[in-house]
């Protein structure tokens, strides 16, 4: 009877040790961090309908919506502001703002429904018609991510035209492309492609020295990290598949349509993205759905470029969208308050 009571405890406790794979954020992250903030000094009244934020030293630079200016640029210690970037076809304008980075003491602009990249000096930001060049680039490539040192650009090719089966591009300084990479789900085989890069579309971040790729899907929770050291190979290194996107098919072929309609239980996945040398940030809420009213959300997730979970943040406010500003070494965050009035809040990392 001994004998029996000891083997029961021992595999009891061997079964207290194993450890499965995480089915969730919330076993992926299971402790929670609270990052000291202060709100910065730019009053609801200057800030207008922020889609995209960058920030470096006293610079935070975001884009607007359904705006005259498509950049809006704020000085972090006056408070100053400025508009720059008209919307329109001339060719110093943008029919909108896709993307946006800097590098080479520059602010670059894509404009993936222009085809055009507009590069605009820092010096000249808070001049009412800033000096730039225009470089012509591929239409199509939302959320379009740089790399200075290798000078090449990582891409979802969900409506660039691209004939890849591949979700992802990876493109040269001079828009050709170098690969292809990454896959959707095996169960996808047989669904419309067209239909597949409507419902993952997503964030990649690209790291500083080109070497690692981060994905976050808009819809579903899935998460991938490749290794772009090669670029010719470049392979996925971790992935996270919490959920799928839900979804039905609702494209018409015919009309050269292509769509998809949002089952009711869709999760809503990432909201936003930022990025360090460290690793990749993820605005993302789990259990919020496509559906819900309040798309907004409090809670960040930091992985490190290879995968690892590194620290979930509670941000303790509502955060439409968020950028990282690594020489301060805080996120900054765009935020609601209860009365809808916009502010931007710094988070100490």
């Amino acid at each position: 009877m001994k004998k029996i009571i000891l083997l029961t405890a021992f595999l009891w406790l061997l079964a207290g040790c194993k450890t499965g794979p995480a089915d969730s954020l919330t076993a992926l992250f299971p402790e929670t961090e609270t990052p000291t903030s202060a709100t910065l000094c730019i009053g609801p009244d200057a800030i207008r309908e922020p889609v995209l934020l960058l920030s470096t030293d006293s610079l935070l630079i975001c884009t607007n919506h359904m705006t005259p200016k498509a950049i809006r640029v704020y000085d972090l210690n006056s408070g100053q502001w400025n508009d720059i970037v008209s919307l329109g076809r001339a060719e110093n304008e943008l029919l909108d703002a896709s993307s946006i980075w800097l590098s080479g003491n520059a602010l670059h602009i894509y404009g993936a429904n222009s085809g055009k990249i507009l590069h605009i000096p820092l010096d000249q930001l808070f001049v009412p018609n800033p000096t730039m060049t225009i470089t012509s680039f591929p239409r199509g490539y939302y959320n379009l991510s740089f790399c200075a040192r290798n000078s090449c650009y990582a891409g979802p090719t969900g409506m660039a035209g691209d004939s890849s089966v591949a979700p992802f591009s990876l493109l040269g300084g001079d828009s050709s492309k170098i690969s292809s990479f990454g896959t959707y789900r095996d169960s996808d085989s047989e669904a419309d492609r067209n239909e597949l890069r409507f419902a993952y579309q997503g964030v990649l971040n690209m790291n500083s020295d080109g070497t690692r790729i981060a994905y976050a899907s808009f819809f579903g929770s899935v998460f991938q990290f490749f290794d772009s050291s090669d670029p010719r190979n470049i392979r996925l290194v971790r992935e996270y598949r919490f959920a799928e996107p839900a979804y039905l098919p609702a494209s018409d072929p015919g009309q050269q349509s292509y769509f998809v309609r949002w089952e009711k239980d869709c999760r809503k996945g990432a909201l936003a993205t930022a990025f360090n040398k460290e690793g990749f940030f993820v605005l993302c809420e789990e259990g919020k759905l496509v559906s819900d009213k309040d798309w907004r959300m409090s809670t960040v997730y930091f992985f490190d470029w290879d995968g690892n979970p590194r620290k979930k943040l509670n941000l303790g406010r509502r955060v439409q969208t968020i950028a990282c500003n690594e020489i301060s070494n805080q996120l900054i965050a765009l935020t609601v308050d209860e009365q809808e009035q916009y502010a931007f809040v710094a988070y100490d990392l």
